[in-house]
């Protein structure tokens, strides 16, 4: 890299020393390094802190000469400026952050650190989204039959990739990003058995759409979308997959413009009425429409990982939920139609709080740092997850990674790929009132069930991890596998589709 170079040369001039001084301006490098070794290390960095440290980017960093002088000084802080600064390099200068990753990576690799290793698992899944390290291809693309995908080019409504490729809706991203880079990919349009229309729209409504305005502005931003799509005709609008990955459907006609068109949904009964946030239970079409799992972050998957205790026996918690136990969202959200319409999230949570003071139990608000919260999970051996303004949250997904196992207490709620994910062999979903009953649940349980559920979670946390190795087991696949489900039931019209029962739980 040119940046390394010229490091390199200066290095030689001066000595190796001062790249683990970082020595001038000390207060500015004592502060990087705060953040980087000390904050980042156990929870996401606040805005602020990478906001300071963008400006930092631009101050020390911004071109090659800049990084070299100032690696004179200290070269991890220069690596650990531009490494934090990626995602905001993403948004304003898009493919440059991919050279800036390539260059921070070689000064890390290149000089000496002292006592400060630059903290690289925050940027684990930068290589991955900036195109240096393709996923693992799914099985189902390796066939001469599989599924071929003509992927749109919507511009600024699919970018930028690092901002927007976090939280749940980061499904947006990562299968957007897969498709782009499959052997499942078409670019002729005549070959395609489906068309992807790529909008990352929670991020987008966040970065470009004031506060107030933002079901009028996505709909009209959707409208034109759609109108504008060269291969969306009479014939073709089913083979459109358009991708929600929010509670919300950011696309509020939906109905009236793409009803006919595949969905995408990583929450199967969304809220359709924003006044009295009423969820649509009959939206959702499992004939033609697939629950795609909400995105774990990378960082998160892997800190919970290390914080998992090996089995569930020497877990210290029977059952754990930290975080809000009461909001007015919580009060207002209703399904509106049966069997649904008696659940309400705020009542589950209440019934949730009166179990703090029980024998085995750890309820209460949210913990920090957010490494505090990874480990008390990590020391659970079931963890409740309540309905919260949707149906789905990111906990489910979170569980799976904490070896904890699912206490599903969300009435409605659709779980990703239960056609073939066996479901019931890992978790456990309660109706939303019966909280209490769940919990004795819990405690009849033996142990060797208990044990023999977090087994069947934890190998199948592969289908939750967007950045699984295994082509067998992916998101990538799973989706595929339920296009390719889809297909063949089209062609036999009384063919059944699996489906879970409401609620299930393992025997006694």
């Amino acid at each position: 890299a040119v940046a390394a170079a010229l490091v390199l040369s200066s290095v030689e001039r001066i000595g190796l020393c001062l790249y683990t001084e970082c020595d001038r301006p000390a207060e500015t490098w004592d502060y990087v390094r705060y953040l980087d070794q000390e904050i980042s290390a156990v929870s996401p960095l606040p805005r602020e802190g990478r906001d300071v440290l963008y400006e930092l980017y631009h101050a020390y960093a911004a071109d090659p000469l800049q990084r070299a002088k100032s690696a004179e000084h200290c070269a991890s802080g220069t690596a650990a400026i531009m490494l934090h600064s990626l995602a905001y390099l993403d948004r304003d200068k898009g493919e440059a952050a991919r050279e800036v990753y390539l260059e921070a990576a070689e000064i890390v690799k290149t000089f000496p650190a002292g006592d400060w290793v630059v903290n690289l698992s925050w940027h684990a899944a930068a290589p991955m989204l900036l195109e240096l390290e393709p996923p693992a291809e799914p099985d189902s693309c390796s066939f001469p039959d599989r599924p071929r995908f003509f992927v749109y080019e919507t511009g600024e409504y699919a970018k930028p990739l690092l901002s927007c490729a976090s939280g749940m809706e980061g499904s947006e991203v990562l299968l957007h990003r897969f498709l782009l880079r499959s052997a499942c990919r078409t670019r002729e349009p005549e070959e395609a058995d489906y068309f992807y229309v790529p909008f990352y729209s929670f991020c987008y409504q966040n970065l470009h759409i004031a506060p107030g305005s933002e079901t009028v502005e996505l709909d009209r931003h959707n409208v034109a979308l759609v109108k504008s799509l060269a291969h969306f005709d009479v014939y073709r609008s089913r083979q459109h997959i358009f991708h929600f990955a929010h509670e919300f459907w950011d696309f509020p006609s939906w109905d009236q413009h793409v009803a006919r068109s595949v969905i995408f949904a990583v929450e199967a009964n969304p809220l359709i009425d924003v006044v009295n946030y009423r969820h649509c239970t009959t939206c959702f079409d499992p004939w033609k429409d697939v629950v795609v799992p909400g995105h774990t972050d990378l960082w998160a998957m892997r800190r919970l990982q290390e914080q998992s205790k090996a089995t569930a026996q020497e877990r210290k918690y029977l059952f754990c939920f930290h975080g809000s136990l009461e909001h007015d969202l919580y009060e207002r959200t209703h399904a509106g139609e049966p069997p649904f319409n008696e659940s309400n999230a705020a009542g589950t949570r209440r019934k949730m709080r009166d179990l703090a003071g029980e024998p085995g139990a750890s309820i209460g608000p949210h913990i920090t740092p957010l490494i505090e919260y990874y480990r008390r999970v990590g020391d659970c051996r079931f963890c409740l997850v309540p309905k919260g303004v949707g149906y789905t949250n990111g906990r489910l997904f979170e569980a799976f990674f904490a070896g904890c196992i699912p206490v599903i207490l969300s009435d409605a709620m659709q779980v990703p790929f239960q056609g073939f994910v066996p479901w019931r062999e890992f978790s456990i979903k309660a109706p939303m009132a019966d909280v209490a009953e769940a919990v004795q649940l819990l405690r009849q349980l033996p142990p060797s069930t208990a044990e023999r559920m977090k087994s069947a979670l934890e190998a199948n946390a592969c289908w939750f991890d967007y950045y699984s190795a295994d082509p067998l087991c992916s998101p990538y696949e799973g989706v595929l596998r339920l296009l390719r489900t889809h297909r063949q039931n089209q062609q036999s019209p009384t063919k059944q589709i699996k489906q879970l029962p409401l609620f299930w739980a393992p025997d006694v």
